[in-house]
C-alpha cells in the first residue's frame, strides 16, 4: 500500500484532533469554513509552538505529501512550515524565509532555497513535497504544480535512519521543536501522504481535494442497537459532523454484528480518484479487548478491513481502501455512489 494517510479536516472539531493526529501542540483548531471550498482546514495561529505531528506506522525511505496551504498575511520572522520525523527527531523540514521562498532542510541544516515564493494575499496553494531518504538520496519540491527545487545524490538524512515515519505540520522559529510564530496564521486542507512502494499512488499525485462524506440512509446490514434502543434508520446516529460522541450512536456486543451506510453521491466528476479512507470513531464501555473493522459493500458482497483495537476513550480509527473490492482496479465515480460503508464488530 503506497498511500498512507489523509485529512479533509472536515469530519471532526478542535477537541477531537488527538483522535486522529499523534501529537497536538499549543492551539491548533479547526476553522469551519476556511477550507480551499469553504469547507474545514487546519488552523496553525499566530503563536508559540503551535504544531501537527502525526506518526504514519511505517518506515517510509521516500514519502511523498501534498497539502493546501494559505498565509493570511506578511511574514515577520522566517520559520518551519512542514517536516518529516523519525520518531520524534527531525529529518528534512520545509522552511519559510521572511521574503515568502522556500528552503530544503535537512533538519535545521539549508540545503537549498527556491526563488519562487509563497502568495502572502490570503489565497490557498498547493505544495507538494518528495524525499528519498538516503546519504546519497533526493529531494523535489513542487508549488502548484511546478517544480521549484530537486536535486538527488544528497544527503536527506539527519538520524542514522535512511527513513522517515512521521509528518509534521508547524508554524515556528529557531529550532523545528521550539520558537515562535512566523508573524500569520497558517491554513492547511486537502494532506495526502504517500510512501514510495506499490505499484500505485507512489508518487506525487498533484493537486488533490480530499472531501468528506457523512452517511445518508440505510444499507444492506443494521445489527447494531441504537442510543435509541432499535436498529431503525442507525445512519441518522452516526451522520455528524464533528462526531457528538455519546449523544448519538450505535453499539454491539456481539462478535460478526454490522452496519452499513449508504453515503451521497459525489457532487463533482473526478479525474481519478486515488483512494479512500474510511474513518471510524469508536470506543469501548468495559474491560478486554475489543476490535473493530471498517465494511466496504460493493456489488453486493461486503469486505471486511483490518481489525483495529478500541480504548475506552474515543479514537479515529482509519482504514485506507486504494482499489473497488469487486473489480480490484481503482474506484471510480459509479463504484464509490453505489457503494456502502461501515462497521463490524471484530472480536
Amino acid at each position: 500500500m503506497a498511500l498512507l494517510f489523509l485529512d479533509s479536516f472536515d469530519h471532526y472539531s478542535t477537541s477531537q484532533f488527538a483522535r486522529k493526529w499523534t501529537e497536538v501542540t499549543g492551539g491548533v483548531s479547526i476553522n469551519t469554513t476556511n477550507g480551499r471550498r469553504g469547507t474545514g482546514s487546519a488552523r496553525i495561529g499566530n503563536s508559540t509552538t503551535q504544531s501537527l505531528r502525526k506518526s504514519l506506522g511505517t518506515n517510509a525511505a521516500t514519502i511523498i505529501v501534498g497539502f493546501g496551504v494559505k498565509l493570511a498575511g506578511s511574514i515577520s520572522s522566517a520559520g518551519y512550515l512542514f517536516g518529516f520525523g523519525d520518531t520524534g527527531a527531525d529529518q528534512m523540514t520545509l522552511f519559510v524565509n521572511a521574503d515568502a521562498t522556500l528552503s530544503i532542510r535537512r533538519a535545521t541544516t539549508n540545503v537549498a532555497t527556491s526563488v519562487a515564493t509563497l502568495n502572502l494575499s490570503g489565497v490557498y496553494q498547493y505544495i507538494e513535497i518528495k524525499i528519498v531518504h538516503g546519504a546519497a538520496g533526493s529531494y523535489e519540491l513542487r508549488l502548484d504544480g511546478v517544480n521549484i527545487l530537486s536535486a538527488s545524490g544528497v544527503d536527506t538524512t539527519n538520524t542514522a535512519n535512511n527513513y522517515a515515519n512521521q509528518i509534521l505540520l508547524f508554524n515556528r522559529v529557531g529550532s523545528p521543536l521550539t520558537g515562535f510564530a512566523i508573524g500569520t496564521s497558517i491554513d492547511v486542507d486537502d494532506l495526502y501522504v504517500c510512501d514510495g512502494t506499490g505499484s500505485s499512488n507512489n508518487d506525487f499525485l498533484g493537486d488533490v481535494r480530499v472531501d468528506c462524506f457523512l452517511p445518508s440512509g440505510n444499507g444492506n446490514s443494521s445489527q447494531f442497537i441504537g442510543n435509541d434502543s432499535n436498529s431503525t434508520d442507525n445512519y441518522l446516529l452516526v451522520d455528524e459532523t464533528p462526531a457528538n460522541d455519546d449523544t448519538d450512536y450505535v453499539q454491539s456486543t456481539n462478535v460478526s454484528d454490522k452496519d452499513t451506510y449508504a453515503f451521497p453521491n459525489m457532487s463533482h466528476t473526478p479525474a481519478s480518484i486515488y483512494g479512500l479512507q474510511i474513518n471510524m470513531q469508536a470506543s469501548k464501555t468495559d474491560s478486554g479487548l475489543r476490535t473493530l473493522q471498517s465494511v466496504i459493500r460493493s456489488d453486493g458482497v461486503d469486505t471486511d478491513g483490518t481489525a483495529k483495537a478500541l480504548s475506552s476513550g474515543y479514537v479515529n480509527l482509519m482504514q485506507i481502501s486504494e482499489v473497488d473490492p469487486d473489480t480490484s482496479a481503482a474506484w471510480t465515480q459509479s463504484g464509490f455512489d453505489a457503494a456502502e460503508f461501515g462497521v463490524k464488530v471484530a472480536a
